[in-house]
């Protein structure tokens, strides 16, 4: 994938490089309220919503419990490269790789 065009198309980019990675999107917290997701639609409308965001995933087992949980931490306005602004690190094998490409 190439650099995005824009916040929106940098958050895309993201969201489905996660759920390619199992990973299942979980809720966005703005800092005021917390939004419960489960498709990109629905995440993408919390993030673009608010000037700044963090976007919570999780893994679960073949049984259903959850194991593992992350976050991206997401800041609108900058230029569209930059819109991923950190991140857990649980999640770098799937982000830096996406975002390397990006410069």
């Amino acid at each position: 994938m190439g650099a995005p065009t824009t916040d929106r198309g940098g958050i895309e980019q993201v969201i489905r490089a996660l759920r390619a990675a199992g990973w299942e999107l979980d809720y966005v917290d703005d800092r005021e309220e917390e939004t419960l997701v489960t498709t990109e639609p629905e995440a993408i409308k919390a993030i673009t919503a608010v000037d700044e965001a963090f976007l919570h995933v999780k893994k679960r087992e073949s049984n259903g419990v959850v194991y593992d949980t992350g976050y991206v931490f997401f800041v609108l306005g900058n230029d569209p490269e930059e819109v991923v602004c950190d991140h857990t690190t649980n999640l770098s094998d799937v982000i830096d790789p996406l975002t390397e490409g990006w410069f």
